[in-house]
């Protein structure tokens, strides 16, 4: 073997079980992902672009600084668009974290923080959010930020758990870290879904960076489209990681055109949010299916018999995620009305 770093040799590869899950026709609640096709205007886009002549040609991205900041409410060079929102989370632990460096992510959380903390070597702090709502950590993670970390992760809701952190607290957290030299990487990853977000203190706080994706809410999954943003001479630092192609131009020709039809997303939020969501709890609390209280457009539920229901919903052509932390908990996404009434009935008849 090659004389690979040893903290890399130690690391487990992340394996997300993703292989075949969407060529069988599952419903697929598992990932947290549109679960209707992104608008008209992205695939007619996208056909054009095929159709261009340049696919044998590098990336020219243009305007696709400007056309994020004017969705986003910020400057062009206050954000960098990337490969996807796992790229900013690379970016960002490769820029603070050395090896040996302390990294503070309240656990349980998204595995993405944990690899890339993994691969830089970094000693891993994991606060644990607690009690019956699982609620955020945080007298603990303000006296941890004394103990010399390089990086605070907050991933606002938090997933799996769906916990939501008050803005006022992210204040806090983001001022202790300031005094102690710590950069806070905000991930709002369900910034549409929630409405959470750091975004007005950019301008105070030079140690900020916030992480989104436009993969859950435009139905961009498979084309990788993410972006951070943060104060401008951050952004340009953040730029010397980043490759000069790592956005290909499927993305950059799908993220224009998600944006220029944004009302497309916002009726599939409103209906997922507003109404559909609701609904779930409120079937939940009536069959006696414990779940936690979150934000973002999924439920983190704890039924009696995880394994039982997984299997019924497998069976039944629809895919949750099972999770080992909080122990006998599953995921469920939450889609369309007519998915989560075809979810809610083979549910029902697995617990009754």
């Amino acid at each position: 073997m090659a004389p690979f770093r040893e903290n890399i040799k130690n690391m487990s590869p992340y394996k997300p079980p993703l292989e075949g899950r969407a060529s069988k026709g599952y419903l697929l609640l598992d990932f947290n992902e549109m679960t209707i096709e992104p608008s008209a205007h992205v695939k007619q886009a996208l056909r054009q672009f095929v159709d261009s002549g340049r696919l044998q040609v590098y990336p020219e991205y243009g305007d696709l600084n400007e056309i994020v900041a004017r969705y986003v409410g910020c400057m062009p060079d206050e954000v960098l668009v990337t490969n996807g929102s796992d790229q900013v989370i690379d970016v960002v632990m490769r820029a603070f974290v050395d090896k040996g460096e302390k990294v503070i992510i309240p656990s349980p959380s998204f595995a993405m923080e944990y690899q890339s903390a993994l691969i830089q070597g970094a000693e891993i702090v994991k606060p644990r959010y607690a009690g019956p709502n699982l609620d955020f950590p945080l007298q603990e993670v303000l006296k941890l930020l004394d103990a010399n970390p390089k990086l605070l992760v907050l991933v606002n809701p938090n997933n799996p758990t769906g916990t939501e952190l008050a803005l006022e607290h992210v204040r806090a957290l983001l001022a202790r870290a300031k005094e102690k030299n710590v950069a806070v990487l905000h991930d709002e990853a369900y910034f549409e879904f929630s409405g959470i977000t750091a975004l007005r203190f950019v301008k105070d706080f030079d140690n900020l960076f916030l992480s989104r994706t436009l993969s859950k809410q435009f139905g961009l999954a498979s084309v990788r489209a993410g972006y951070v943003i943060s104060q401008k001479d951050n952004v340009a630092e953040l730029l010397k990681i980043c490759g000069p192609y790592d956005v290909n131009m499927f993305a950059r020709t799908a993220i224009e055109a998600a944006l220029q039809d944004p009302e497309y997303s916002k009726r599939y939020i409103k209906e997922v949010m507003e109404k559909v969501k609701p609904k779930v709890e409120a079937f939940l609390k009536e069959h006696g299916i414990d779940f936690y209280p979150g934000a973002a457009n999924f439920l983190l539920i704890k039924p009696a018999d995880p394994e039982k229901i997984l299997k019924a919903l497998k069976t039944a052509s629809m895919l949750v995620r099972p999770r080992e932390d909080p122990p006998g908990t599953l995921r469920v996404s939450i889609g369309t009305l007519a998915d989560m009434e075809r979810f809610c009935k083979v549910l029902e008849r697995a617990v009754s």
